[in-house]
């Protein structure tokens, strides 16, 4: 006679649980992809102290070359993290990966400049963004996984989440470029500032090992742990590889406009336009925020109409809206606030969507590793060479290069995003629109 009240006392508190877990599984997101992207945001500090040139674009193009290299070792990353992820958990990958990325990043703070132990420095350098391109692989694809499979129910806004949370790594990071050039000057940030933003970095990924101790696997992972694949990646080859293909395209338009927001358009700003480093960074922090408020609204949307509809729209407004923008841009017709506001805003309706649509085109037991090549291919392709493809084109068609790039890769988008109603709905979410 008291099933009724305790299934109904029980029910608000198995939610909360689920909320905490989804939050602590996006809130060490943040911290990972900070650790990552800080070297972006100092990309001219650390272009002048490992790749000293007399031409500043020449040294900015070796020092984004860097930057790329950090997303070669990301498939096999993402192929060797899945795999294991797919057949022993999720929990396990999330602790493994946070602190491997710690150490990796705090090494980077700590290496001597090209000045005092010449090209071994650069050396290091390299390795040390090797490791940590291994191990981010295997973040953003665990933690999609992981709060799409205990939350299915509003799967798109858990997922995105994420992405807000791991957003909010990036502007944490920005920002900390801010406060440095606020009280530091310009000689002091290129000698030991941007080293400050990377160690910090990795002691806060020491926190983000705390918060995750106390995580379970996701309830959709226990209950078809009878059923798990035992070569999760080649299944993911032999039977999903179309949605493979329909997950870059939809990945790699988010992954280009982001690299454009994080890492190209202040360096953009600063060089080619020849706009104050402190107005880039100031106006970059309020795009990266305007971004945030914009994919939550669009992932929570997503719970009501069919979040592939919302991701098509973004596409649609990049395809007919970068040229002309970046040419108004190139100008001065636009000022840098509202310039970041508007690439803010827009890029949110497909950075909010992307994590479910990944996540729909694949089944539980080897939906880790689906997600995590897919995605891991279309930053390869899309996020690592962005910087360089932009840098080189601002050399040979000027200042509109990067409204060029976004309208070719808005057409990619746009395709893949035309796939998914037919090789979706691997995620089985009640009272859903989609």
């Amino acid at each position: 006679m008291h099933s009724a009240p305790l299934a109904t006392a029980a029910a608000p508190a198995g939610l909360r649980r689920k909320w905490k877990t989804v939050i602590l599984a996006s809130l060490g997101g943040s911290l990972e992809i900070y650790d990552f992207i800080i070297y972006g945001v100092f990309a001219r500090e650390i272009a002048r102290q490992f790749f000293p040139a007399a031409d500043p674009v020449a040294s900015l193009i070796s020092a984004f070359g860097v930057f790329a290299i950090g997303y070669v070792s990301r498939p096999l990353g993402g192929i060797v993290l899945s795999s294991l992820g797919d057949r022993f958990g999720r929990r396990a990958i999330f602790l493994v990966s946070v602190l491997a990325m710690s150490a990796s990043t705090i090494g980077i703070g700590l290496i001597p400049g090209y000045a005092s132990i010449g090209v071994f420095a650069p050396v290091l350098l390299v390795l040390l963004r090797l490791a940590q391109g291994f191990f981010l692989a295997g973040e953003l694809p665990c933690s999609i996984s992981y709060v799409v499979e205990e939350m299915p129910q509003r799967a798109s806004l858990v997922g995105g989440l994420v992405v807000f949370c791991l957003n909010s790594g990036v502007l944490t990071a920005t920002l900390m470029s801010l406060v440095l050039h606020a009280s530091l000057d310009a000689a002091d940030v290129l000698t030991y500032g941007w080293r400050i933003a990377f160690i910090f970095g990795g002691l806060i990924g020491l926190l983000s090992y705390w918060l995750r101790t106390s995580l379970e696997e996701s309830a959709e992972y226990q209950r078809l742990r009878s059923h798990k694949a035992k070569r999760p990646f080649r299944t993911v080859l032999t039977a999903y590889p179309w949605q493979v293909a329909a997950g870059v395209g939809v990945a790699g338009i988010v992954n280009a406009a982001n690299s454009l927001l994080f890492v190209v358009l202040p360096s953009y700003l600063a060089t080619v336009l020849h706009e104050s480093p402190a107005t880039a960074s100031a106006a970059q922090n309020l795009g990266i925020s305007a971004m945030s408020v914009s994919l939550l609204a669009c992932a929570w949307l997503g719970d009501r109409i069919p979040p592939r509809v919302v991701h098509r729209a973004g596409a649609l407004v990049m395809l007919a809206g970068s040229y002309p923008f970046y040419r108004l841009v190139a100008h001065h017709a636009i000022d840098p606030y509202t310039m970041f506001a508007i690439v803010g805003v827009v890029g949110g309706f497909v950075n909010g969507t992307y994590a479910f649509l990944l996540a729909d085109l694949f089944p539980t037991p080897v939906r880790f590793s689906g997600v995590a090549l897919a995605l891991n291919l279309a930053t390869v392709v899309f996020t690592g060479i962005t910087p360089l493809v932009v840098t080189n084109l601002l050399h040979r068609v000027g200042p509109t290069a990067p409204g060029l790039y976004m309208t070719v890769i808005a057409c990619i988008g746009l395709v893949a995003g035309l796939a998914l109603k037919r090789f979706g709905g691997k995620v089985e979410r009640t009272h859903s629109a989609d």
